[in-house]
């Protein structure tokens, strides 16, 4: 599948390009090397809130989302490092497109030729971002006075589950769940953990 044909078919690509196109040359390429260094594994984090200060400075729409624009710019190069594109080849699908302006594509180009081979040895399974789980807590217990609540003696487990999202900001959620439903977890927990032992 070409570059460009794996990108039309993302939802919110086009989007993301009119973002692309309205940020600003430099910030431009120093978001491409941050997103070619995450492929990389050289870095995990993005620094959003800089983006997104650097872009109130110098633009007149200060609503550009650094993260579209991000996220934009890693399916692009993601897509070229798979299908092991050369920049004259991204630069000229990308082109042909006629959505990115150009000196977004020569921006795009410079970049690619820089560090595209590095990208494209890096292991690409492994880079889908998708945030990572870090911690899960548990723990049992029991209601003992409540003046709304109806289960009163009832015992349940409460859960802490710490992850990262896929720019590595650190998040913990809490949730509750009855006995039966923590048994239903836990039964899933132990099918995953059959599947993966099996491969």
């Amino acid at each position: 599948m070409s570059v460009l044909k794996s990108l039309e078919s993302l939802d919110g690509f086009s989007s993301a390009v009119k973002a692309i196109n309205q940020v600003p040359q430099d910030l431009l390429f120093e978001m491409c090397e941050d997103v070619a260094s995450m492929l990389q594994y050289k870095t995990s984090f993005i620094p959003l809130d800089h983006y997104k200060m650097c872009l109130s400075h110098t633009c007149s729409d200060s609503d550009i989302d650094p993260k579209l624009v991000v996220n934009g710019l890693t399916h692009v190069f993601r897509s070229a490092a798979t299908g092991k594109v050369t920049a004259e080849s991204l630069y000229n699908e990308l082109k042909s497109n006629g959505t990115l302006k150009e000196d977004v594509l020569t921006t795009l180009k410079r970049v690619w030729s820089e560090q595209g081979h590095l990208v494209s040895n890096s292991n690409l399974d492994q880079s889908f971002t998708v945030g990572q789980l870090l911690d899960i807590q548990w723990k049992l217990s029991v209601g003992m006075s409540s003046t709304n609540c109806k289960g009163l003696n009832s015992p349940f487990v409460t859960a802490l589950v710490k992850s990262t999202d896929s720019f590595g900001k650190v998040s913990s959620n809490s949730f509750e769940m009855t006995l039966s439903e923590f048994k239903k977890f836990a039964t899933e927990m132990r099918d995953i953990s059959t599947i993966m032992e099996t491969m």
